[in-house]
């Protein structure tokens, strides 16, 4: 059994990408491997570590600046492999502790092996900064991997690696959603009509402005009998990377004055949506709409497969590769597209379509979960199954 030290967040606080390192480490754990993540956080040592399953605990120790105890005390777990799940915005101003560890890992020949969340989007975000970044990164980089087709292809096309593993995003399988968790959104959300749902943290590159372009075509093919619901919020960031939070909350503030904007028609904002009403608020939305100028995949995605949704999204390879067939796919930017699909999916003659939709969603949810990924990023870090290495 192998030996996993992982950087990363993890929850709490909520956030995609410290969600996601759960599910990694849950499967790992219950393979019977031993993971040890390094979390943003001000304990002291690993005498403080929290134990996250039978063989896992998380050390919430990283530091802006690397210390030479939690050198010390990490290296002493004697791991097989360093995992990285990196984004800009999940390692912000730990960046370069993350980097130093990793340097030492990599000079003790421990392969380091870096997942890049969000490289299409994050690359030449803030042009050099952001280049740079991925730049020092991909140095420490012995096996990088990515979560879909264009993933793999933002980095490629950045000259910042020749060969790059792709594996599926994940899911948690087919979520368990009750009656009572279903009653609990339908109340706290005001659902009274087919509803129409965009979800995630706030960015123009979500395109939610797209969707309430489409909102009032929309309204008007169905009788007024739909309501929009946009959850989300900008992302809290720290240090230079506020300059990104900033742009966030510009974008969330045009996306509220613009709904005001359209007459008649029923769309609320909710801002943060707690982890326990996701998966049923994505199952009892009609419709879920994944608007998006660009991504290389989707967290968001997998949640609505998970959760048998009905999507309809923007024709982006990232979110082919996440959705397959259990999806309908629009023009990226165009509303009208984007109306006329959700208009054709909302109506009575289209409930044997939209039951077909998540029958598709479930099945793909099932055939791309947790385990299949986690034993896929192992296999590509240590090609021999995870068998510890002689001293």
């Amino acid at each position: 059994m192998a030996r996993i030290l992982l950087f990363s967040p993890y929850e709490p606080p909520s956030d995609g990408i410290a969600e996601h390192t759960g599910h990694l480490v849950d499967a790992w754990d219950s393979a019977g491997h031993s993971v040890l993540v390094i979390a943003p956080g001000k304990q002291r040592g690993l005498e403080g570590a929290e134990c996250i399953g039978s063989r896992s605990k998380v050390a919430r120790i990283l530091r802006q600046v690397p210390r030479r105890r939690t050198w010390n005390e990490i290296v002493e777990f004697q791991p097989d492999m360093v995992f990285v799940q990196f984004a800009i915005a999940a390692v912000s101003v730990n960046l370069w502790s993350v980097r130093s560890l990793c340097k030492q890992f990599s000079a003790a020949r421990i392969p380091v092996v870096v997942a890049y969340h969000e490289p299409a989007r994050e690359y030449d975000l803030l042009g050099f900064v952001t280049r740079r970044i991925y730049q020092t990164m991909a140095r420490v980089t012995e096996v990088p991997i990515v979560f879909s087709l264009a993933g793999r292809q933002a980095l490629i096309d950045s000259d910042l690696f020749d060969e790059v593993v792709e594996v599926p995003h994940g899911t948690t399988g087919i979520a368990k959603i009750t009656d009572e968790d279903i009653r609990r959104v339908q109340d706290l959300y005001h659902i009274q009509k087919p509803l129409v749902v965009a979800l995630g943290f706030t960015n123009s590159d979500k395109g939610t402005d797209v969707l309430l372009d489409a909102a009032s075509a929309i309204a008007s093919g169905l009788s007024n009998d739909v309501q929009f619901l946009i959850a989300g919020s900008p992302r809290e960031r720290r240090g230079v990377f506020r300059l990104m939070e900033h742009r966030d909350v510009k974008c969330q503030q045009r996306l509220e004055h613009q709904a005001k904007e359209i007459a008649d028609v029923e769309i609320a904002f909710s801002g943060f949506v707690a982890d326990q009403d996701v998966a049923a608020l994505l199952f009892v939305a009609d419709v879920v709409a994944l608007p998006y100028r660009r991504t290389a995949q989707s967290g968001i995605a997998n949640l609505a497969l998970s959760s048998r949704s009905v999507v309809v999204c923007s024709d982006l390879p990232g979110l082919r590769s996440d959705l397959g067939d259990a999806a309908k796919y629009v023009k990226v930017g165009d509303s009208r597209a984007m109306a006329e699909q959700i208009v054709s999916l909302l109506g009575d003659d289209s409930t044997s379509v939209r039951r077909h939709m998540r029958e598709l969603s479930g099945e793909r949810a099932v055939a791309n979960n947790f385990s299949k990924v986690a034993e896929e990023i192992l296999s590509a870090g240590l090609p021999n199954g995870g068998a510890r290495r002689p001293a």
